[in-house]
């Protein structure tokens, strides 16, 4: 199974991250991908990444947040004002078995149209701007709702990356994962 973690410039290094290991740790196939073209991607706090792949084609993709709550000039909030990530995540929605966010790349998906209707939660501070979208917003580390997975703030991105886990491969495998880096799930 391919997972795709879509990466631009200004994303939280975190909401990455936190998932990124879980399911590579946990034997998924996982990449970090880009939006548009490969090449040089720089976080929220400066870490540069060299991207060699684009988003394209995946089994399920996650989107992080990174810039949103403060309006900054690159992150979720500026992919969400150029259009362009929220179009692609569209359209390859039919395709995906899942798509999945990580704190406020959930109003990225929002954007897309993925979670009007739906189950879903955010970072706290943005609640009121994803109930705005037609999302019924719970305050939850993760919500699955079906092919949309949800994770909070933060480090709730190492929860999302058990919860996909345990849905793909099983609990026993989740807690290996979870044993493995020494972390104690919170209450999903």
């Amino acid at each position: 199974m391919r997972i795709e973690i879509v990466v631009f410039d200004g994303f939280d290094e975190l909401d990455v991250f936190g998932p990124f290991e879980v399911l590579s740790m946990a034997g998924f196939d996982v990449a970090l991908v880009a939006v548009e073209r490969p090449g040089l991607v720089t976080s929220m706090r400066g870490v540069h990444l060299q991207v060699p792949a684009v988003l394209h084609q995946a089994d399920g993709v996650i989107v992080p947040g990174g810039g949103w709550l403060n309006r900054a000039a690159e992150g979720a909030w500026a992919q969400a004002q150029r259009g362009v990530l929220p179009a692609k995540l569209a359209a390859l929605a039919p395709s995906a078995r899942w798509m999945a966010s990580v704190c406020t790349g959930a109003l990225l998906l929002a954007a897309a149209g993925l979670l009007t209707g739906r189950r879903a939660t955010t970072n706290r501070n943005a609640y009121d701007e994803l109930r705005a979208l037609d999302v019924t917003v719970l305050d939850e580390r993760v919500v699955d709702d079906g092919d949309r997975v949800t994770a909070g703030a933060l480090s709730a991105g190492l929860d999302l990356g058990l919860r996909l886990t345990e849905r793909e491969l099983g609990a026993a495998t989740a807690d290996r994962v979870a044993a493995s880096i020494e972390y104690r799930v919170a209450q999903c």
